[in-house]
């Protein structure tokens, strides 16, 4: 979603209609995009966007093309925010045999999407693009068709839809449960977004439902969130949920699983100038979406045939056509020949690659997370040891080098990396940031959590600590023996965090029997401002049997079973769910047991795998192989608490 100053983009050319792969990156993905041609004959990947009014370029793909970039006319707004935004304009745009040219972009906007799946992203196709044709979005065949306007007849009569320049808005009949068998219907007008998840409300367009709506608090991300620079729970907004049944729209009546969001409920001026709601792809998806901007009507067809496009393979396949061995493709390639199973090759090229340019800091990270994911931990260290600790905190791989030195027997000399590399004193602050954080877990490690402290508190003076930071100040304080420390800051971290369960699990292992009665109120109170469907059920029922609720433990257990596992499909993710809950339940564990060793035998380098067998063997009493997994895990991920966590417990160094 984009809503900017709408500029005019003229079709040059007006050839026959044409079909286009529709790429996700992965089968099923809600986000759908199309590859487009530059004029130097290049290939781009663009979000799919009806929700944007202007279309957006990435800034390294505005320096690959040479664009002029300037200061736009004013900010990007979404659901995150706003940002000032930066103006160029593609000469012309091919997709298929049209040309659609001088289309104006937005450079560089945050929250604009990076990668689908493993496939670079350059931008978002948005409104001043799709308006020169009849676009129908084919969900059902992964295919995009593109039409002269006024060329295409829709099947069926589908309903109004009103493009305004900024937004593409069409009517939509709810329908939803009052309880009681009894139903609440009425009539709203949201915007037709292709760019969005799920259908959602704005301001006052959810104020028919409001007297069956559950309030609570959940993420809320979009353009104009900075991820990189804003800590997690700062995109927890307050919403309310509306129970529907049903949406009809575009000629046909879709049924609905779950509740829809309503953003902004208690609303002003202010925050309403973003949308009046999105109609997104949960609603789309089993149709062809049919945008017939020309004779202002929005039609959803019945599917005419199913198909998988191979996007993965595809792009792959194209890239090595048009740039054959060129090693600087090196970056973007690997991870796709991963991806398609071609771990060997990937290896090659990318080793080709580092000889070339050796100093390509990028390059010898990719190589040592490959590394550390097949277990060549010395090899790993030994890459990275040839990088600057500058070079390692602009690749986030810094406190990952740490805590991989330490894993492997090395702390004293993690440690002293970490003081030589903050008294460098550098000027950046999110370099900084890193750079102290692994000290502090250097410290920790060598158990003066005095220090760590210290050091922690510098890297969130900076601003932008995040949820994380705060699990590893509890960390801290556990270790110094400051017990009540600990769970005061694990109570701070549920309020503003209480969508994430790890913390509910830390404080119950650490509580005494005096702090019971305020455990159970403090898990209420969390999972009240939560919407029903929303919680963490497995790390609460974890949390629940540990002071020994275990009716109460089960039922949540139950529910995170019935939500989480059920609706998978067979396969290791499926594996590790049902071994997971099994566990935690304590129950069936020599089933569990069998189900990650397949999981891990087809995912072994998969650090939530190892983590899940690793409370199993401790669930059955096996410590020895409990510590294996845990280590495990924390190697393949070597900067996550929550895994340092798990491992200094099945180490017995984090005592109840």
């Amino acid at each position: 979603m984009l809503f900017v100053a709408l500029f005019a983009t003229a079709l040059a050319a007006r050839p026959s209609p044409v079909v286009l792969d529709l790429w996700r990156g992965w089968p099923g993905a809600d986000k759908v995009f199309v590859e487009a041609h530059f004029p130097n004959g290049e290939r781009g990947l663009f979000l799919v966007d009806t929700g944007a009014a202007i279309s957006v370029l990435s800034t390294e793909a505005a320096e690959r093309l040479g664009l002029e970039v300037g200061d736009g006319p004013g900010r990007v707004s979404g659901l995150s925010g706003s940002v000032p935004w930066r103006r160029a304009q593609i000469p012309s745009l091919y997709l298929g045999n049209f040309e659609v040219a001088a289309i104006d972009v937005a450079v560089g906007v945050p929250g604009a999407p990076e990668y689908a799946g493993v496939l670079p992203v350059d931008g978002i196709l948005g409104n001043n693009v799709w308006m020169n044709f009849t676009l129908v979005v084919d969900y059902p065949a992964d295919q995009i068709e593109l039409y002269v306007p006024g060329s295409y007849k829709p099947r069926g009569k589908g309903s109004a839809m009103e493009a305004d320049g900024y937004h593409v808005l069409t009517d939509v009949i709810v329908e939803a449960d009052r309880g009681n068998d009894e139903r609440l219907v009425a009539p709203v007008r949201i915007e037709i977004d292709t760019g969005a998840a799920d259908t959602s409300f704005w301001c006052q367009t959810g104020e028919p439902f409001r007297s069956i709506t559950t309030l609570g608090i959940e993420p809320t991300y979009g353009i104009g969130a900075d991820l990189d620079r804003v800590p997690d729970f700062q995109f927890l907004t307050e919403t309310r949920r509306i129970p529907v049944l049903s949406l009809s729209t575009g000629g046909r009546k879709v049924k609905y699983e779950g509740s829809l969001r309503w953003n902004s409920p208690d609303f002003t001026a202010e925050s309403c100038q973003v949308t009046p709601g999105l109609l997104g792809y949960e609603t789309m998806k089993a149709h062809r979406a049919v945008f017939d901007y020309a004779n202002g009507r929005f039609v959803l067809e019945n599917a005419r045939k199913h198909r998988t496009f191979e996007a993965t393979k595809a792009w792959l396949a194209n890239d090595v056509a048009r740039h054959g061995d060129d090693l600087s493709r090196a970056e973007a390639r690997v991870p796709v020949m991963v991806a398609t199973g071609d771990r060997e090759g990937a290896r090659t090229f990318l080793e080709r690659a580092i000889a070339a340019t050796p100093s390509d800091a990028r390059l010898v990270v990719l190589a040592a997370r490959l590394d550390r994911n097949e277990g060549k931990e010395a090899e790993s260290l030994a890459r990275l040891a040839t990088l600057s600790p500058a070079q390692l905190a602009e690749e986030r791989e810094w406190v990952a080098y740490l805590g991989s030195l330490g894993a492997t027997g090395r702390g004293a000399e993690a440690l002293s990396l970490a003081e030589a590399a903050v008294a460098t004193g550098h000027d950046d602050v999110d370099w900084r940031q890193e750079l102290l954080v692994g000290l502090s877990d250097c410290l920790l490690a060598a158990g003066r959590p005095a220090d760590a402290l210290r050091a922690l508190d510098e890297a969130i003076a900076i601003d932008r600590g995040g949820s994380g930071f705060l699990f590893r100040r509890a960390l801290i304080a556990l270790a110094d023996g400051d017990r009540y420390g600990a769970i005061s800051t694990l109570r701070a971290l549920i309020d503003v965090y209480p969508i994430g369960g790890q913390s509910l699990w830390l404080y119950a292992l650490h509580l005494a029997e005096a702090d019971e009665a305020t455990f159970r109120a403090d898990v209420s109170r969390a999972m009240g401002r939560l919407h029903p469907g929303m919680e963490p059920y497995d790390f609460v029922g974890a949390a629940l049997r540990v002071v020994g609720d275990e009716a109460e433990a089960r039922e949540w257990l139950s529910k995170g079973y019935k939500r989480d596992c059920a609706p998978m499909k067979r396969g290791a993710s499926r594996d590790n769910c049902d071994a997971w809950y099994w566990a935690l339940e304590g129950d069936k564990l020599d089933e569990a047991k069998a189900r990650i060793d397949r999981a891990i035998a087809a995912e072994p380098e998969n650090s939530a795998f190892r983590d899940t067998a690793a409370v199993i063997a401790y669930a059955r009493g096996d410590l020895d192989e409990a510590r294996v997994q845990a280590r495990a895990a924390a190697r393949l991920s070597p900067d996550d608490p929550y895994l340092t966590w798990q491992l200094r417990r099945m180490e017995g160094r984090e005592k109840p």
